[in-house]
């Protein structure tokens, strides 16, 4: 059979090799390359195409399914399959970190692209991004119950994705509701369903918003104290946290900030953020840019990579998502702070850190929201609630009100 599938084998793991991954993780492709030679095989299949690749998507996750492997092995061999794929359409193909696939077919990846698209002449980036995502799930559980066709999802799929995903999503249950809306708003305008969704998922009471709590100026100390700025990782992450601490830039910003984006003459950041597109001039603090500086000289691998942080491990390329929960996990243990899930400290905190104490020093809502590079001004007014002093300063004096009753005085 088809000695081309096997020479992309070949290509791929030559590609996978040449990254620097270690021994064990090469031998983990590789075995994954004989999983997709052996599936052509068994078919009678010469060459990968789009509808091969998403049939064997769709085998490995029914393996999954029924437990034969594991979600991890799952997505490995979709991938592998896939950057076969991209080395027969392009002649080469690029080891690249991939988040995690629920195992769509290409018709429901064209939907989701489509709605993205949509969606993006109204919303910001980050929140197309958050929208995806979503109905990515949803479609994922669509293929699971076997709903094949869009135009054939009654309101009780619905109901049964909600009924699935809600005890995963306590907190996040209303992103799920909004996207959800959005996604049949945009069935429904482009004739794909029919169906409609607002009645099910009517808010019966508006969202109750937890202000979430900012570290304190002794908290804030402990945690750089407590990084070891004799390695590599605690050179890097204490030039984070310092950066954090002293911009108010989102992780997923310090994550993408690139070496061409520090004006070391001017000590300044010039970057677009992530989430809303916007351009962002910001000044380096001097503590921020020593500790970027030291991370750069003397932590930072020597690698080709455009980001300012980046794996200390290979590939060296830029860090992931969940760098930022990883980074506090550990760091806030070694500081003595104490951390339950879902108590608001983590990497965003350091955010809110930077904003209440910008409100504590008297600059109002403009100042602040520009300073954190905010879309809208009413976005800073949350850290008015965890600037206790000058919340303490708009209570209004009693001494006008007369006490009617002799128990009160």
């Amino acid at each position: 059979m088809g000695s081309m599938v096997s020479g992309l084998a070949d290509a791929v793991l030559g590609v996978v090799e040449g990254v620097g991954l270690s021994a064990d993780t090469v031998a983990r492709y590789g075995k994954c390359c004989e999983v997709v030679v052996e599936f052509c095989d068994r078919r009678g299949f010469d060459a990968l195409s789009d509808k091969v690749t998403d049939e064997f998507a769709a085998c490995q996750q029914e393996r999954a399914r029924c437990g034969e492997i594991g979600r991890n092995r799952r997505n490995a061999l979709v991938k592998t399959a896939r950057m076969m794929l991209e080395f027969q359409n392009t002649g080469q193909a690029a080891w690249r970190m991939l988040r995690p696939d629920p195992g769509l077919s290409a018709s429901s990846r064209e939907v989701v692209e489509q709605f993205a698209a949509a969606a993006g002449q109204e919303v910001a980036p980050g929140s197309v991004r958050l929208l995806a995502g979503e109905i990515r799930h949803f479609l994922a559980y669509l293929g699971q119950v076997g709903r094949g066709s869009l135009g054939a999802v009654t309101v009780d799929d619905v109901r049964g994705f909600m009924v699935e995903i809600a005890p995963r999503r306590p907190a996040g249950i209303g992103n799920v509701v909004w996207s959800l809306k959005r996604f049949f708003a945009f069935l429904n305008a482009a004739g794909i369903s029919d169906v409609r969704v607002d009645g099910l998922l009517a808010r019966a009471a508006p969202r109750r918003v937890r202000a979430l709590p900012c570290f304190t100026r002794e908290e804030t100390g402990r945690l750089l104290e407590g990084i070891e700025t004799g390695t590599p990782c605690g050179k890097r992450d204490y030039a984070m946290v310092a950066l954090a601490v002293s911009t108010g830039l989102r992780c997923c910003d310090i994550v993408a900030l690139r070496l061409d984006e520090i004006d070391w003459r001017r000590d300044e950041i010039r970057l677009v953020q992530a989430k809303t597109s916007k351009p962002l001039v910001l000044p380096l603090p001097t503590p921020a840019g020593n500790a970027i500086a030291e991370w750069i000289l003397h932590g930072r691998p020597d690698c080709d990579a455009p980001e300012v942080f980046t794996r200390l491990k290979a590939p060296f390329v830029k860090l992931g998502n969940s760098t930022g929960s990883t980074l506090m996990r550990r760091r806030l243990a070694r500081a003595g702070i104490d951390h339950v899930a879902r108590d608001g400290k983590s990497f965003h905190a350091l955010r809110r850190t930077t904003g209440t104490r910008l409100i504590e020093s008297g600059a109002g809502q403009p100042l602040t929201a520009q300073i954190l590079g905010q879309a809208r001004i009413n976005s800073s007014s949350r850290y008015f609630a965890l600037a206790s002093e000058q919340i303490r300063q708009c209570c209004l004096p009693l001494e006008e009100f007369t006490c009617t009753k002799e128990g009160l005085r």
